[in-house]
This record gives C-alpha cells, sequence and structure tokens, in this order.
C-alpha cells in the first residue's frame, strides 16, 4: 500500500448494478461498509447515487465501468451473463449524470468479452482460403 501514490476509504465506493454476490463478497462488503444499489435502484434516474456523492463531500470521482452490470438482454458485453441488469442507456446516463457534477478524474471499463468476434474467427478458421 506504502508503494501507492494514493488511496481512499472503501467506504468512500459505491457498487452500483452488481445483481450476484456470494457470502464471501457480502461479508467483505458489510467488513469495508461499502454501499451497493441494485440495478432497479438506478433504472429511473440517477438520484439515488447523487445523493451518496452529496454525502460523501466528494469533489473528484473514479468510475470502474464492469461491463457485467450490462443486463444480457440489452447486450452481452462482460464475461458474465446474469440476468436483470442495467440497460445500456442507464448505464450511460448514470455516467453522465455523474461527469455533469462532478470531475470525473478517473473511467475504467472491465471484462469485456467480444464472444460473437472469437465466434467469427473460429469460424473462419475452418473455411477454405482462410485457414490460418
Amino acid at each position: 500500500m506504502n508503494l501507492l501514490p494514493g488511496k481512499f476509504d472503501a467506504s468512500k465506493a459505491l457498487i452500483v448494478g452488481l445483481r450476484s454476490w456470494d457470502k464471501g463478497m457480502q461479508e467483505r462488503q458489510k467488513e469495508l461498509s461499502i454501499k451497493g444499489l441494485a440495478p432497479k435502484e438506478t433504472a429511473d434516474n440517477s438520484s439515488a447515487i447523487m445523493e451518496w456523492l452529496k454525502n460523501t463531500e466528494a469533489s473528484k470521482v473514479v468510475i470502474h465501468f464492469d461491463l457485467d452490470v450490462i443486463d444480457p438482454a440489452d447486450m452481452i458485453a462482460g464475461v458474465g451473463v446474469e440476468p436483470d441488469g442495467m440497460k445500456t442507456e442507464e448505464v450511460v446516463r448514470v455516467i453522465n449524470d455523474i461527469a455533469s457534477e462532478y470531475d470525473l478524474v478517473g473511467l475504467t471499463i472491465a471484462e469485456p468479452m467480444p464472444r460473437i468476434a472469437i465466434k467469427i474467427r473460429n469460424m473462419l478458421n475452418q473455411l477454405p482460403l482462410l485457414k490460418e
């Protein structure tokens, strides 16, 4: 930890859109005082997120966007395919709402899984003239 250029208190992290918590994850979340919001709590608006941010008195925000948060019925972009996730437009709205009121200093996008591209590549590699 001493080698890192900075750190923040885990209680200043908010998990939005996660749908599958195993027992160990739930215990760790409670231990670290990390608040979580289910997809349905942000489906219509970002008010719960914005209120939480206001209460933290944060001026700068880092967003870690794990593609698993997106509902697979909307788009399968991540590794996980748990149903009842956030719609793409909801994720975009949330990120834009935060950026409109806070200094967004970091945005990471994690766990992309290009399933279709992989399947097409594998199929094409079996065809004449396209084999590797």
